[in-house]
């Protein structure tokens, strides 16, 4: 569609492409895109700026691939409510009746929706407590037989549902649960049971030898993370950030929530598992991570809400 149909004025885009142009002159950006539609319908879909950190790179297209990191728990969570509409999880299970490694008298009241609202009392991302020397949780995977006894090694920081603390190995865990839920490994199931039917063909946990030319990277370092053929056997399942992917693909999967659950003939979610997801499932719930002092946090199913601190739907 036009910006005309979209209802956007055309000139508040012109004042966008030049503010962020201004940017990348003055090197603050690599490079910039984005996409907007209403009622369905694209009306702008631009990028500008180059593709990479190198000299004499390509220009940014509004297809080129570019890691999604944390956007990577979107999907997650809708692996997680896919499964439960299959009746093989359900939200107030306990997560040791699927991973043995929380039965355990500090872990076994732990639930699949406290890890889905980050309230598990799983140790959140680094920084999250404004420590002067964060580590990885990750890093912390060396020296353990397995990686889930070192994201469950030393004390919960609160009790599980107490507290809102924004945590990664959190979504690995729910990772794990997708796939001996269902028998798929996660980024296979992922791909298979969400991406595919909704026409993403440019979202990759492994982006192909054919389409690395295509992929945004700013240095040497997301390189690397573009040829990610390693072993995966025994390492955490890349449910909190892992996946590639485009602005079109990207919108897709936005669509389908605001379609409640369809796009494209297909559907992957039931009206009623997008109307959880979409609306507050916290009350009276306090975070402090990042410097935070919230004493009613607002968050869905595995979803940050632009919500007021009570909890009623929204979306």
């Amino acid at each position: 569609g036009s910006t005309e149909e979209g209802g956007y004025d055309a000139e508040r885009l012109q004042a966008l492409d030049a503010h962020l142009a201004g940017m990348i002159g003055d090197g603050k950006l690599q490079c910039a895109g984005y996409l907007m539609s209403r009622d369905g319908r694209i009306f702008a879909h631009r990028s500008m700026g180059k593709l990479t950190y190198r000299d004499g790179s390509p220009d940014l297209m509004p297809d080129s691939i570019r890691k999604t990191y944390s956007v990577t728990k979107f999907f997650t969570a809708v692996a997680v409510m896919q499964l439960i509409e299959e009746g093989k999880l359900f939200l107030e299970q306990a997560v040791s009746t699927v991973l043995p490694h929380f039965d355990t008298p500090l872990h076994k009241n732990i639930t699949v929706f406290q890890l889905l609202t980050h309230t598990s009392g799983v140790y959140p991302d680094p920084g999250a407590f404004l420590e002067p020397y964060p580590t990885a949780w990750f890093e912390g995977l060396r020296g353990y037989d397995d990686w889930i006894t070192a994201v469950l090694s030393g004390p919960l920081p609160f009790k599980p549902g107490e507290r809102y603390a924004y945590s990664s190995a959190g979504f690995a865990v729910l990772g794990e649960i997708v796939t001996r839920a269902s028998g798929i490994p996660y980024e296979r199931y992922v791909i298979e049971r969400i991406a595919r039917p909704l026409g993403m063909t440019r979202t990759f946990f492994e982006v192909p030898d054919h389409l690395l030319d295509e992929v945004c990277v700013t240095d040497e370092w997301q390189v690397g993370e573009c040829r990610s053929s390693e072993d995966r056997t025994g390492k955490p399942p890349r449910a909190g950030n892992g996946l590639f992917s485009t602005l079109e693909d990207m919108w897709k999967l936005g669509q389908t929530m605001l379609n409640g659950g369809t796009f494209g003939g297909a559907r992957i979610l039931s009206r009623k598992s997008v109307e959880a997801m979409t609306r507050n499932q916290l009350s009276g719930v306090k975070t402090s991570v990042w410097g935070s002092n919230a004493s009613d946090y607002s968050f869905g199913l595995g979803l940050s809400l632009a919500a007021p601190t009570t909890a009623r739907p929204s979306c």
